[in-house]
């Protein structure tokens, strides 16, 4: 029988190699170090020696050191992928733990009741130590050190079996032969290894080590050498397009001829098919000694064991200590985060169910403009063309819309665009609704239309409140996909739009473009900037988009505009990941994205007379199901603290889930944009925005993650714990998130505990606090917790839209000569404490 002896190589850094990959068969083989097998799909024969064992998807086997073993699949449909752990034998000797001495059984599938808390705590610890592994995270060596002496201590606990008398095999006997497969392995890419080497190595004559080791391993020299080569050989031919013919030499045949021939005996097949058949792409951003052979599959299997809640003594608190005089000296706030919010189309406005959760937010919130899509969309019926090829305008269904809108209190930001259907010079269109995105085919019609537009608003609404609405010029022109005609092409249509609405009132503002904040290709502001100087027009505002994205590489174009049918598929994320050079940022970039554009404003007068942000998320995903999460609470308000003096107003895209841009399935918490479901479920993230609606309208303190504000005689104190996403996340590799457990890709998982030492004000006051975090104030949570049906009732409806409320505490203090408050976060919790005044 063939026997083949497998060296392990580690990394210098680790004890352990750990990697998922697809099986189909591997021959009897041994190594001197112990293997834990782990099938995440499918199913897998495993003999030992002349036994036999099925391991089912789940389960997992151990395979001890020197233990002669065959794999192959048993996978009836798909391949079978397994995660593999293997143990450096020399770093447990270190730990006084002789493995050679030691023999194991852990077959998991014959594992009965009392020890399956123990195997899940094992499929646990394998799926932490690839995930620190592949996002690096800090000490990240000395964490997996960790949790693989905990796996030791499990197998010598539960797992020790005695070793059986007579059990060595010869090769276990054979020490001499050992050593010489250990140096064969080593040696056997040099293109002149041979036999003559190993004889010279060992002092042994030719001859008769040509026959001794027939005879021990089964197999001539030749041979053995032939399927050394050929085995490494293989990842490279799996990962990498090395031109086979170098693959030849670097791993050490003499020519093509003898590689194709030793592959076609060996594999049954060519190198090409095998390439074909068994490619993997490397990932992107990631290390690649493991994710070339780790599957997005796989890795998605196997990081569902990690929703298990850690032990809470796991969990590290981090003492912070404020001191704050309340009664020092203050400063006004610029309130921009409730400026301005949104949403994705004008239609949806018209809708029963947005209407209230509208009437909600303003109730509870009180934004002051509203921005969204598709003012003159087909569906609303403004402009229209008889057959004979006469038009007419009809504002019946925007005057509803605005009725709306201005009857809770907020007024429009109006976004000047698309272009309707029958007005369109081609049939360029984004989005599910077509919002069509070429010039007009007739630049009189345009101006007849604006014109028209506007004077309807000023007779309906009158001019003063015209004056205070805002009107955007169109979304995104520098990306092709939301404008198909030239440059030249839509600066002329500004240019005559903009002297349209001027010459009507010259006080009615104006502004543009919604340009998106990782364009890198400033030529395009610079050719308007020119235009803009040359006619002496200065625009009354700017805006400009923030999404927490950021390039490594400084590119002369924008990235989105190579990006294919993109904007039509709504498949953003697929094409920045193939961008290779563009991911999540940290968790600065996004304050860094707007300093950037401030700085980059300043060199252009004519445009930034006010700043707005009319859109920003953490995420330019429509499915990013974070958007769900707890996490968008701590996101929110940290970047609304560290940002919002910056601009006017802050446009956080978008209100609601009520949002059709693309044709995708919508359950219920599917990752949309909005603060509510669409079915008017408040997430944490609205939470955020209701405890940023409270803040007061001086500044009193404002550090990392304490923001104190002041108004009258009350003082707000707002606390957050922000954690911020993985790198595996950042390089949108999403295979740690699924429906119901989102939160494995936050690095720190800490609670966090504060003393605020309260000092410059005397009296009884009482203090409320409120919180929101997983327990109490997330609906995703709540839905999770309750068994995340797919279907929900009305009943269930109004224990989620319960569970959505923030908690609160209330107490009353007594401050004389200072007060010291305490109160400790989870993760990604935000807390708003109030202090009001008694009389």
């Amino acid at each position: 029988m063939r026997y083949d002896y497998e060296q392990i190589d580690y990394q210098v850094d680790l004890p352990i190699n750990i990697f998922t990959h697809t099986l189909e068969r591997f021959p009897y083989h041994w190594h001197e170090d112990i293997e834990i097998l782990f099938v995440l799909k499918g199913a897998l024969e495993v003999r030992v020696n002349r036994d036999s064992y099925m391991v089912e998807e789940g389960e997992m086997f151990l395979v001890n050191s020197n233990e002669l073993h065959f794999i192959n699949t048993r996978t009836a449909f798909g391949k079978t992928q397994v995660l593999a752990l293997q143990i450096q034998s020399e770093y447990l000797k270190k730990h006084r733990i002789n493995i050679e001495n030691k023999r194991f059984y852990l077959n998991s599938s014959e594992v009965g009741t009392v020890n399956l808390r123990i195997v899940n705590e094992m499929k646990y610890i394998l799926a932490k130590m690839m995930d620190l592994i592949l996002n690096r995270q800090n000490l990240y060596d000395l964490k997996i050190e960790k949790h693989l002496l905990d796996l030791v201590v499990i197998l010598l606990e539960h797992f020790e079996v005695p070793k059986r008398e007579n059990e060595h095999h010869d090769i276990d006997n054979d020490q001499r032969l050992l050593e010489i497969l250990k140096y064969m392995n080593n040696h056997c890419t040099d293109t002149d290894f041979g036999l003559q080497d190993i004889a010279k190595e060992f002092s042994l004559n030719p001859q008769y080590l040509s026959r001794y080791f027939k005879a021990k391993v089964g197999i001539s020299f030749k041979k053995k050498l032939d399927s050394m080569r050929l085995n490494k050989s293989l990842m490279t031919l799996q990962t990498t397009d090395e031109k086979i013919t170098d693959i030849v030499f670097k791993y050490g045949f003499p020519d093509s001829k003898a590689y194709y021939r030793v592959f076609k005996e060996l594999m049954g097949m060519t190198p090409s098919e095998y390439r074909e058949q068994y490619l993997i792409e490397v990932e992107q951003n990631v290390p690649k000694d493991y994710l070339s052979i780790n599957s997005r599959e796989s890795l998605k299997s196997l990081f569902k064991y990690l929703e298990r809640k850690q032990p809470s003594n796991e969990e590290i608190i981090v003492d912070k200590q404020y001191d704050m005089n309340l009664a020092g000296d203050t400063e006004p706030i610029r309130q921009s985060f409730k400026k301005l919010t949104t949403f994705g189309y004008a239609p949806h406005a018209l809708r029963k169910e947005f209407y209230d959760q509208l009437k909600l937010v303003q109730k509870e919130i009180g934004f002051e403009f509203i921005r969204f899509h598709g003012i003159f969309s087909d569906d609303l019926l403004v402009y229209n063309e008889q057959v004979d090829g006469s038009y007419f305008f009809n504002f019946n269904h925007i005057d509803s819309l605005l009725d709306i809108l201005l009857a809770n209190k907020i007024k429009p930001f109006i976004e000047i665009g698309f272009m309707p259907k029958d007005l369109a010079s081609t049939s360029d269109t984004i989005f599910r609704w077509n919002a069509h995105v070429s010039p007009p085919k007739d630049i009189n019609r345009w101006i007849e239309l604006l014109e028209a537009f506007i004077r309807h608003l000023i007779n309906r609404y009158g001019l003063e409140e015209v004056r205070s609405w805002y009107f955007e010029f169109w979304n995104e022109p520098e990306v092709k996909y939301f404008w198909s005609g030239t440059r030249e092409e839509f600066i002329a249509l500004f240019a005559m739009s903009y002297r349209c609405i001027k010459k009507i009132d010259s006080e009615l503002k104006i502004g543009g473009f919604g340009n998106i904040d990782f364009l890198s290709n400033m030529s395009w502001l610079e050719d308007f900037s020119k235009y803009l100087v040359k006619e002496n027009v200065e625009l009354d505002f700017y805006s400009f988009h923030v999404y927490n994205l950021t390039k490594e590489i400084k590119e002369t174009r924008n990235p989105i505009n190579d990006f294919g049918n993109v904007y039509l598929t709504g498949d953003i994320i697929k094409k920045l990941k193939e961008s290779g050079n563009t991911s999540f940022g940290d968790e600065h970039n996004f304050t860094y994205r707007i300093d950037t554009i401030k700085n980059i404003m300043k060199g252009y007068p004519q445009l930034s007379k006010e700043l707005w942000i009319t859109e920003w998320n953490a995420s330019v995903n429509s499915r990013d199901l974070v958007h769900d999460t707890c996490y968008m609470a701590s996101f929110i308000v940290k970047n609304v603290i560290e940002n919002y003096w910056k601009v006017e107003g802050m446009g956080y895209w978008t209100i609601t889930d009520i949002f059709e841009e693309f044709n995708f399935e919508q359950p219920l918490f599917h990752g949309g944009f909005g603060l509510m479901t669409f079915n008017g479920i408040k997430k944490a993230s609205y939470n955020a925005y209701y405890f940023l609606s409270k803040l007061g309208t001086e500044l009193v303190l404002k550090e990392d993650d304490v923001f104190v504000t002041k108004k009258g005689e009350d003082y707000q104190i707002l606390i957050y714990n922000y954690n911020h996403p993985n790198k595996l996340y950042s390089s949108f590799d999403f295979s740690q998130l699924s429906m119901t457990n989102r939160y494995s890709i936050f690095e720190n998982k800490s609670k966090k505990s504060y003393q605020l030492n309260i000092n410059g004000i005397q009296g009884e006051y009482t203090m409320k606090k409120q919180y929101v975090n997983r327990q109490q104030g997330s609906s995703f949570d709540a839905w999770v917790d309750i068994g995340a049906p797919s279907n929900i009732d009305k009943d269930t409806i109004l224990f989620l839209k319960g569970k959505a409320e923030p908690g609160v505490k209330f107490q009353e203090i007594s401050v004389q000569s200072g007060y010291s408050l305490q109160t400790v976060l989870l993760p990604h919790e935000i807390q708003l404490i109030e202090l009001k005044k008694r009389y």
